[in-house]
């Protein structure tokens, strides 16, 4: 009995010797170096990354991986990197708190530490500083009829659009769409461009320009026909015709409603007597342009089906008429070659 008691506090000295030296060997604080070949910048592939534990550590780092679904950084991202630890024969991680980790290289800043496998094993989660400076050129520049269009750039908020005929620049417009409608910005006959800039969420500081699109040729004709969807607008009196995408036509002739209308380099209808690329036009008080005989101001004048005033002899109706330098009708009178005119103003002779 005496040699049973014995062996049995012989036992329980050597088991709790054990226990002591398992004990000591709890891993107390981890240590991890990081590095990379560069430093991930916006456009760039996501690469790889290196972890590493200082020469005789109790711990070994089995991986070290970027945790993203992106195939390309972006400005704004912050590198999220996953590392494996897993202790060496005799040792296991004892904490897990953010006071018990120190980290170097790459800006490295603990995030999250869990342990597993009977706290042998250590997933340690760390973020990198976050991508500064300018996104990338933005893709697929294109027109679709005068809807530019582009791909989606990831990590803008919005973008810069760039007009240009015949290479001088038309007008920059804003938009948080990958498309924007320029119907209103053809003014004049050219070979029309387009190129598009991302603007970052992260920090608003614009991207690359893109390449320039392929030329669309518009001719006048064309261009007068082209109005995007909007509404008319008064200020100060005047009317303007407000785009529903933005902008208003400055300079221009637009068909609205079946109704031609010219808008001044202001952007305001126009009414009365207007010279218009050295023909004049006559705009009644409702801003629509004129065509066949007009009565201005007691007298007669006669406007072409495109609305220019027209002089010397015309022939309407199987009748002729005569009018002057200035557009008026001469009427019962004698015409400066030599023909007399009735009082309707027609040819008698």
């Amino acid at each position: 009995m005496k040699k049973w008691i014995g062996l049995m506090a012989a036992v329980c000295l050597v088991f709790g010797m054990q226990m002591t030296a398992y004990a000591e060997e709890k891993i107390q604080d981890v240590t991890v170096t990081f590095s990379y070949d560069k430093e991930p910048e916006s456009g760039d592939y996501v690469g790889s990354v290196r972890a590493s534990a200082p020469a005789g550590a109790p711990y070994e780092v089995q991986y070290a991986e970027y945790v993203t679904d992106s195939e390309t950084w972006v400005v704004g991202d912050r590198p999220l990197v996953r590392v494996e630890l897993y202790a060496k024969d005799g040792y296991y991680f004892g904490y897990e708190s953010k006071s018990h980790f120190k980290l170097s290289g790459c800006s490295a800043v603990y995030e999250d530490a869990d342990r597993y496998d009977d706290n042998m094993g250590m997933t340690l989660e760390v973020y990198f500083k976050r991508i500064g400076g300018t996104l990338s050129a933005v893709n697929g520049a294109e027109w679709s009829g005068t809807l530019a269009v582009w791909e989606e750039l990831e990590g803008a908020k919005a973008y810069d659009v760039r007009l240009l005929r015949n290479g001088n620049t038309v007008t920059t417009v804003e938009t948080s769409n990958t498309y924007y409608d320029f119907a209103g910005d053809f003014n004049r006959s050219g070979d029309y461009t387009f190129r598009v800039r991302g603007i970052a969420e992260y920090n608003d500081r614009s991207g690359e320009w893109s390449q320039d699109s392929d030329e669309y040729y518009l001719d006048e004709e064309e261009i007068r026909y082209l109005l995007p969807a909007g509404h008319w607008e008064q200020q100060n009196g005047k009317w303007w015709y407000s785009y529903d995408n933005g902008g208003w036509p400055e300079s221009a002739w637009k068909l609205i409603g079946g109704v031609w209308y010219y808008f001044d380099s202001d952007g305001y209808m126009t009414t009365g007597w207007q010279r218009i690329d050295g023909e004049w036009y006559y705009m009644d008080a409702s801003g629509a342009m004129t065509t066949g005989w007009q009565f201005v101001n007691g007298r007669w004048y006669y406007m072409d089906w495109d609305g220019i005033m027209q002089t010397d002899w015309i022939e309407v109706g199987g009748k002729w008429y005569y009018l002057d330098p200035n557009g008026a009708m001469y009427a019962d009178t004698i015409t400066p070659d030599g023909h007399r005119v009735d009082a309707s103003g027609a040819r008698i002779d």
